[in-house]
Formats: structure tokens, sequence, C-alpha cells
């Protein structure tokens, strides 16, 4: 029985990821010992240490044994990658949690603004819910800004490494969550930019839900102009995962010498490394890359970071 292996101190960090990229095996327990947290999985994983040990039969009732794709946002959960009648069939594991009022099918994102398509599936057509992630509150709408829970290991990540006194540019801020974890635990500045209004809208109502450290100023507007504006950053956050690419070379003029940029990129391998090249051929350190979450059978979303020379 294949189990990814990970120190204590990163266990609940790795099963979050895991967890939502839908590869742990729930059929078997989380096993523990004096060092390790060994985690049942489905399949072999890339850059995580995964072992063949005995596994525990979990006693875990049905509903847990049922695996698909779907985000938890707050009191609403949205189903993805299956068909209208098997979203209906399997909405009835979902609403025997406690606090899911809505269950929606989405039927893909679409859009200058990149917002979900969605069918309701049950419960009353709510799309604006309270959602809390790492201390922060976050007042989102699904149907007017694109928001995903799937990243708050990563934004935790990010918000660690951040040192008082940066000045950041979140290029993609869209309802504000990199900003305002980063705001509520640093001394620093942050540009958070995205062009959807109803994006900055609830970010600017998402800083009154959140006592912060740092100062965040919303800006509504298209990034890859707006970021000329600014220079000499301490680091540049790029999440958009299809597109970001095209605004690469407008974040490095930004960078100071030393910045950082962390990008996110869904793509499969071959781009994945073509994206190494460049990065390098730019005078981009690679500092850090790991997978966030599976997208599809040949692709991941990944999280590179980047240090300009």
């Amino acid at each position: 029985m294949l189990h990814v292996r990970v120190e204590k101190r990163k266990g609940q960090e790795t099963i979050d990821t895991l967890k939502n990229s839908g590869l742990i095996n729930r059929e078997y327990k989380i096993i523990k010992d004096n060092e390790y947290i060994y985690i049942p999985v489905k399949e072999n994983i890339l850059n995580f240490d995964t072992v063949n040990m005995d596994g525990v039969p979990s006693a875990r009732i049905e509903p847990e044994k049922v695996s698909f794709s779907y985000d938890i946002i707050g009191s609403i959960a949205i189903i993805k990658g299956k068909s209208l009648e098997e979203a209906k069939y399997l909405s009835d594991f979902l609403k025997t949690r406690k606090n899911i009022k809505t269950v929606y099918l989405d039927k893909g994102i679409s859009g200058e603004f990149r917002t979900r398509q969605l069918v309701l599936i049950y419960g009353v057509p709510v799309y604006s819910t309270l959602y809390q992630e790492n201390g922060i509150r976050l007042r989102v709408d699904i149907s007017k800004a694109y928001f995903s829970p799937r990243l708050a290991s990563e934004r935790l990540r990010i918000a660690k490494e951040v040192s008082d006194g940066e000045t950041i540019v979140d290029m993609f801020a869209g309802t504000g969550p990199f900003s305002l974890l980063i705001g509520k635990n640093r001394e620093c500045r942050i540009m958070a930019m995205d062009k959807n209004p109803d994006a900055i809208a609830l970010l600017k109502e998402n800083l009154k839900l959140n006592r912060l450290k740092g100062s965040i100023i919303p800006i509504v507007g298209d990034s890859g102009q707006l970021i000329q504006s600014y220079h000499n950053v301490d680091r540049v956050i790029m999440n958009l995962p299809h597109d970001a690419w095209e605004f690469i070379g407008m974040a490095y003029k930004s960078l100071k010498t030393g910045g950082l940029i962390n990008y996110y990129e869904i793509s499969d391998l071959t781009t994945l490394e073509s994206r190494m090249e460049s990065f390098r051929d730019m005078g981009l350190e690679i500092v850090y890359k790991r997978i966030v979450h599976g997208f599809s059978k040949y692709q991941n979303m990944y999280s590179i970071e980047v240090k300009k020379i």
C-alpha cells in the first residue's frame, strides 16, 4: 500500500495538499510513528517521498469512500468535472455535512474575469459566503470573482516567507486571500491589483473584516499596465495559472535585484521544462518549485519561486 512519508511538522500541510488534490486513499488510515506521518495515497506522486508499506483499513462510513473533486467555500460546495446526473447523485454525500447549505456543479470558467459557470444542485441559490482560512476571514461571491480554497497551504507558506518591510505587488489579487494573509502577519506594503471591479469591491470589504499589521492598497485595472508604475519591488505574486506567462516580462522589470516572483501555472511536464529554461534565460534563478495540486491527467498546478539575479 503506497504512503507518502513526511516529517510530523509538515504533516497537516501535506495532508491538506493531498486532500485538495483528491490523492488520499480514504480506505486506509493515516499512520504515525515517532518521526513521520504516513499518508495513504492512490498513486506515486512526484516530489513526495512515497513508500510501500502495510496499510491499516479505515473504519470510515461509505460517504467518505466516494472519490470526486469538489471545493468547499464557507457554506457552499462546488462539484467539478462531473455531468449533471453524476453531480446530483454526489450531492447526497455533501449534504451530510452540517455546514453545507448549497451545492453547485461547476461547468467551467469563462469570461474576461474568469468566473465559474454554476448550476444549482441542492439548496438555495446563494453565491455569497463567509470563508475562514489560517486566521483570516473572507467574503467570497463565487458568481462575481473566482476563488479557490485549494491554495490555502500555499498562501500560508508565502505569508510565512515574507519579511517585514517588503513592498509587494499582488498582480491578480482577486478577493485578496494572498494579500490579506500576508498583511495580517507582516508589516509590509501590498499593491493588490485586479481588473475585476467586483473582486476589488470584495477585497475592500475583506479589509474591514481583518486586523492587519501591513497595509493593502486595492487597485482596479489591468495588472500588466498598472505594474509598470512600480519599480524595485521586493516581491511579485502571479496567481493567474492559465495566463501568468504573458505578464512575466512586466513583473521582471518591476522587480529589484534579489527580488522574488511567486509564479503559478497549470502545465504539463514539457511546458514546465520549457518555462525553467526561459526563467534562466531571463536572468531569474529558480529558488523553489512544487506541485500545488493536480489539474488533469497530464497537468498539475505548479508553484515556482524565482529570484532576479
